[in-house]
């Protein structure tokens, strides 16, 4: 500045007072001497004018009263345009050319610069458009991703040039990123909006801890945690259960952090200190993989009778009704079907043939609309079971059942049923009884109000009625 102000005085000075000396040292080239001490002036003029714009408007007023520090490209770029101006300025002035010449003279040096220049430009030009668009500024914490880089660099902006952008990684050091790169990627700014902003890290424990409570463990700590200095209490903490293996289950913890105030290295750090405290004062077992020596199973053993056996023993109407032994005799007359995504179990109408347990899959349950549609009212899975009522009471299908996948279900004909019947009538009232339980749950639902005894008593009837038409016989009493 100071250097700037006693060049142009001088400059000054000559322009003013020096044409004795001009006339004396420059015999016959006064004028020329006279035109270029003129253009001096009035660039230096110019440049005094960019650093009052920089003493007085970059540096103190943004800077300190505003606490806002202007990019040195923003601030150079002025420098340009106001030299520019002078220059353009003096040769019009002194050497009498046209604005429009002078115009078409610096397109055609631009356009040569450009072609020789044209990966710099590229830099400068996107430097501009980034500081004009304040996607980012000085100050902001950045992630910048590019296939140039060897990973994502994350880091503070501490200052942009023509050709660069320069970021104060966490470690202290300073990287120097190409502009382009800004505008050829995808630039994630952690300080806009601005506010707290999300971290998670991830934990896990043995899978057989009941996860409701290591997840209020886990959380009473992160609500803790967040009360360090640079973390956010607001919004809260959360924690949720993300993946689940053989040996553990992965627990994701959620907390805020303010990125001008606290790096995410060192919030992660707090968090996970923390959790690891109350893992250790609870005892919480990490995973552990277990390995046991066992023999090859029998596949065909697990997959056939032993299964049968299992879904019989799970399924309420035959864990009630029958005993083990009646259980066992049951599985020998089943067979397990696999059934195609989109098979017709059965039909809303059909007699009923068959009852099925479903073992593996889905499949839908719908009714008949008046519209002459079907409306999906439930959905199976493994484990249900579908056409027991009819299948005991001889009554139509009251839905229509379809696989929504690929379905293995085991099946229970109408003759197995009967057979069992007929060398145990108790069955009867134990079937009844079942099947009253779970009429009356239906009813419930409907908000239907029925005496239990009464619809114990309907089925029964049912049964007996519709097993004694099938064989041809008495009804049994």
């Amino acid at each position: 500045m100071v250097w700037t102000l006693f060049v142009t005085l001088l400059l000054l000075l000559a322009r003013l007072f020096g044409g004795p000396l001009i006339k004396d040292y420059a015999t016959g080239s006064e004028a020329h001497v006279d035109r270029l001490i003129t253009t001096a002036l009035i660039i230096s003029v110019a440049l005094v004018i960019d650093r009052l714009v920089r003493r007085f408007y970059w540096e103190g007023h943004l800077k300190q009263r505003r606490n806002r520090e202007t990019p040195k490209l923003i601030q150079d770029i002025v420098t340009v345009f106001l030299v520019a101006i002078g220059i353009t300025f003096a040769l019009w002035w002194q050497e009498g050319l046209s604005l429009a010449g002078i115009a078409a003279g610096s397109i055609a040096i631009a356009a040569g610069i450009g072609v020789a220049l044209q990966p710099d430009i590229q830099d400068i030009v996107s430097g501009i458009a980034t500081n004009m668009e304040g996607s980012y500024s000085i100050g902001d914490w950045v992630t910048v991703s590019s296939e140039h880089l060897p990973g994502p660099v994350y880091g503070c902006i501490s200052g942009s040039s023509w050709h660069s952008t320069y970021l104060t990684l966490e470690d202290g050091t300073r990287a120097s990123v190409p502009n382009h790169l800004f505008t050829a990627n995808v630039v994630i700014n952690h300080s806009l909006p601005v506010g707290a902003k999300r971290l998670e890290v991830d934990v896990g424990f043995d899978s057989r801890l009941p996860a409701d409570r290591v997840i209020d463990m886990l959380l009473g700590e992160a609500y803790k945690a967040v009360r360090h200095p640079g973390l956010s209490r607001s919004p809260d903490p959360e924690v949720i259960a993300t993946a689940l293996t053989s040996d553990a289950m992965v627990y994701r913890v959620r907390f805020w952090f303010f990125p001008n105030q606290c790096s995410p290295t060192v919030a992660k750090s707090l968090v996970l200190r923390a959790l690891q405290d109350v893992a250790l004062q609870n005892e919480l077992p990490m995973p552990v993989t277990q390995i046991e020596m066992t023999s090859p199973p029998d596949i065909r053993d697990l997959l056939e009778p032993r299964e049968i056996q299992e879904a019989l023993t799970n399924t309420g109407l035959f864990r009630k009704a029958l005993s083990a032994e009646e259980r066992e005799a049951l599985g020998s007359s089943c067979r397990a079907v696999e059934l195609s995504k989109g098979s017709v179990l059965m039909r809303q109408g059909d007699a009923a043939v068959s009852m099925f347990i479903v073992l593996e899959g889905a499949i839908s349950i719908a009714i008949n609309t008046p519209s002459g549609e079907q409306q999906e009212v439930a959905i199976s899975a493994a484990g249900d079971v579908v056409g027991e009522m009819s299948l005991m009471t001889g009554a139509p299908r009251t839905a229509t059942v379809t696989a929504l996948t690929r379905l293995r279900a085991l099946e229970i004909t109408r003759e197995t049923i009967d057979g069992m019947l007929k060398k145990n009538p108790e069955l009867f009232e134990r079937f009844s009884r079942v099947l009253a339980q779970r009429q009356m749950e239906i009813d419930a639902l409907a908000n239907r109000r029925v005496d239990k005894r009464t619809v114990e008593r309907d089925i029964l009837s049912r049964m007996r009625a519709f097993f004694s038409r099938m064989t041809g016989g008495a009804d049994p009493a």
